[in-house]
């Protein structure tokens, strides 16, 4: 068979499963309407937009139109005779008011700086007096403590003129107060001798000379010469009595003379003591170790040295002679320079200023 006769061979039974060619047109029939459907609506989409664009530009041009009459409304408002008076009154108004509230200003500026300047005036005197008044009492502890050795007195001067300058608040002090601080500590740190109580001791030892035995062998050469001068003759005689055994006392004749001088002695003693109880607070050292000398020279001389009383006597004026009534003193004037030199430096200006505030 050739094979256009095949060709035109109906088809066996076993040749159908070609036929499912047949849903494929269906398919394509069914979607059709599908595509056909979204166009449309693609289409309305489009068409809906541009007419809400449009309307929204209609709207836009009514908006812009009523603005465009409200500005020629107010144009024609600003350019009423009456709105415009009124603008210039307010106007005027206005600058009325920023000059008075600009001239109570300067008002206000010109009482801040004369209330800023009388205190100034009233803070610098103060300052002044209370500058003066620590310099009085540094000159006080200072002269207290080399005029009395006032260790004491000193102290305490210089403890009042720190708290007058803590008063202050003025950081300029400060260094003032750290030289301050370091010479009340050295006063702290001296000794301080009890002068009144040697000068005292001094005193009770002069009112107790009554009451201590004389010498039984005063100086000859201290007593009257006439009163007990014995020859060589009266000498040998007397030595060959005491052989013999007749025995004569060796203590000379208490004639009116001898106790006149021992009396004279007594006063003479009784003014070395009252004088070196001066100079124990005149702190002189040179004068009392003198008149200590003299008195103790006294002591041996006129009255009995192994009586308990001479003897005590004796031996507390030596240890008031070795006492070490005058201590080494601290140099405290440091302070007191550190004070002047910052007067000084500040006196200057502080004229000046003033100078200005008189003008």
């Amino acid at each position: 068979m050739t094979q256009a006769a095949i060709k035109d061979m109906p088809a066996s039974p076993e040749a159908k499963p070609s036929a499912p060619k047949a849903p494929k047109k269906e398919t394509a029939k069914s979607g059709s309407p599908l595509i056909l459907l979204l166009f449309l609506l693609i289409v309305a989409g489009i068409s809906g937009s541009g007419w809400l664009a449009y309307q929204q530009y209609l709207l836009n041009a009514q908006i812009e139109q009523q603005v465009i009459q409200l500005q020629k409304s107010l144009r024609a408002l600003d350019e009423h005779p009456s709105l415009i008076e009124l603008k210039q009154r307010m106007t005027e108004h206005a600058e009325q008011i920023d000059a008075r509230v600009a001239e109570q200003m300067q008002q206000i500026e010109a009482v801040r700086e004369a209330f800023a300047a009388t205190q100034s005036i009233v803070n610098r005197d103060q300052r002044g007096w209370i500058l003066a008044e620590v310099e009085y009492l540094l000159r006080l502890g200072i002269v207290r403590l080399r005029l009395t050795v006032d260790v004491r007195g000193a102290t305490e001067a210089f403890i009042i003129a720190d708290q007058r300058l803590a008063d202050l608040a003025d950081p300029a002090l400060l260094e003032i107060r750290s030289v301050l601080a370091e010479e009340i500590t050295a006063l702290k740190m001296a000794a301080v001798p009890d002068v009144e109580g040697a000068s005292l001791q001094l005193i009770s030892l002069s009112n107790q000379l009554h009451l201590l035995p004389r010498a039984k062998r005063p100086a000859v050469e201290n007593l009257d010469d006439g009163a007990v001068a014995q020859s060589a003759t009266t000498e040998f005689f007397t030595q060959a009595l005491r052989q013999i055994g007749i025995r004569r006392s060796d203590a000379p004749v208490a004639t009116a003379a001898v106790q006149a001088r021992l009396y004279y002695a007594e006063q003479l003693l009784r003014l070395e003591l009252d004088a070196a109880s001066r100079a124990v607070l005149e702190l002189n050292k040179e004068k009392l170790d003198r008149h200590l000398i003299k008195a103790r020279s006294l002591l041996e001389e006129y009255y009995d040295r192994e009586h308990e009383q001479v003897i005590r006597i004796r031996a507390e004026l030596a240890a008031l002679q070795e006492a070490k009534l005058i201590p080494e003193l601290p140099d405290i004037t440091g302070s007191l320079q550190k004070l002047r030199a910052l007067q000084l430096k500040y006196q200057p200006a502080q004229k000046t200023e003033a100078e200005e505030i008189t003008e």
